[in-house]
């Protein structure tokens, strides 16, 4: 039964950030003037008469799924200790993200679309907004937005990286404890990890634990939402959330990965040609996704935190910085602006109305990045 619920567990992580997406907003295309030059209509795609193999990780993750007895990494043990006391945390509020040509390619000629078990790796163009020729911005709300709130948290964390590869146990270790505040102090957070994930679904999860890697972006592993990035540490595992001091999601999907930084200018996350090596930050993210007996439960946070106004506010300001550029900027932004409010306002639609079906229980996710992290790594 162990294995049943890691096994599906890490199914569950590929429904990531379709499930953040699609629960944070079933969105229209958002829609322009008529004497726009704006395509909200992906590139014609010719379907094939029998429908397309899973492609790029899939085959290997799942041939190595069931290994009895998977390899330990070569050079021995890696373990990372993490802690953070009263530090700086920055909770990524859900919005826009814009989508990298480089990744994504052009409604003429789109990328990163391939058929997968869950629309993780890639986005389907049905998904993707574009104007003048070029894709803009994914057409649902997102963990991986350009709006920030600002808090404190503490973390503790020691994990261990053994088996090198997926199979079907792992002597990987996670031992992980976040706590922080809402962005409105309103409630207060607990993560609680202690078990490793041993293998993936779509893409390897390398036992649980992985050191020193390349992930996101391009990769296939990870959302190709994230830029490709250096990751030095990084964990998929089963935990167990706490809101204001009760268990209210236990057994629930985390992700941690400590990485290069990846914001530039004004917090704005980059694009594969942005990232340039500098800085190291910890990410903390929980999908609405439970290990359940008999397969992927979905489980929304129960957070409680209705993230619209702090949104609000970063428009707000977004907006006073476009109306200070010049006249040729200003007809470059006030566009993206626009369709980033439109979204925004049929999430919070959507959002209002799970809530009052009583499906969804505030903001339904967490991406928290800890910038005040103190680490020790040893090798055996």
């Amino acid at each position: 039964m162990k294995d049943i619920i890691h096994s599906n567990a890490s199914r569950m992580h590929m429904g990531l950030v379709s499930t953040m997406l699609l629960m944070l907003g079933a969105c229209s295309m958002v829609t322009a003037d008529a004497t726009d030059d704006v395509s909200t209509k992906p590139a014609t795609i010719v379907k094939a008469s029998t429908p397309l193999p899973h492609v790029g990780l899939f085959a290997y993750t799942k041939a190595h799924a069931m290994n009895p007895n998977p390899p330990d990494r070569w050079g021995g043990t890696v373990t990372v200790s993490a802690n953070q006391t009263r530090g700086a945390t920055q909770w990524v509020l859900p919005g826009p993200r814009d989508l990298d040509p480089v990744i994504f390619g052009t409604p003429d000629h789109p990328a990163m679309w391939n058929q997968a078990p869950f629309p993780l790796i890639g986005i389907s163009p049905k998904m993707r907004q574009s104007m003048h020729g070029k894709y803009t911005i994914v057409d649902h709300a997102t963990p991986f937005s350009d709006w920030r709130a600002i808090g404190v948290g503490d973390l503790h964390m020691k994990i261990s990286d053994t088996t090198a590869i997926d199979g079907a146990k792992t002597k990987d270790k996670i031992n992980f404890v976040a706590t922080f505040d809402s962005p409105d102090k309103m409630h207060s957070y607990k993560v609680v990890v202690k078990k490793a994930l041993p293998h993936g679904f779509g893409y390897p999860t390398f036992g649980g634990v992985v050191t020193d890697h390349i992930m996101h972006g391009g990769t296939g592993i990870g959302t190709s939402l994230m830029p490709t990035m250096y990751t030095y540490a990084t964990f998929w595992g089963l935990g167990d959330i706490y809101v204001d001091g009760r268990l209210t999601n236990p057994n629930q999907i985390v992700h941690m990965m400590v990485t290069e930084g990846v914001r530039g200018k004004r917090w704005k996350l980059g694009k594969d040609g942005d990232i340039r090596g500098e800085g190291v930050v910890l990410h903390l993210m929980v999908p609405p996704y439970k290990a359940g007996p008999k397969g992927p439960v979905m489980a929304p946070l129960r957070s409680g935190y209705i993230p619209f106004p702090e949104i609000k506010k970063r428009m707000m300001k977004t907006k006073e910085m476009v109306m200070k550029m010049s006249p040729e900027k200003q007809k470059v932004m006030m566009p993206k602006l626009m369709a980033a409010k439109e979204l925004m306002m049929k999430t919070r639609k959507h959002v209002q109305e799970q809530m009052a079906e009583g499906k969804m229980f505030g903001q339904p996710f967490f991406h928290v990045m800890f910038g005040n992290v103190k680490y020790k790594v040893t090798h055996r």
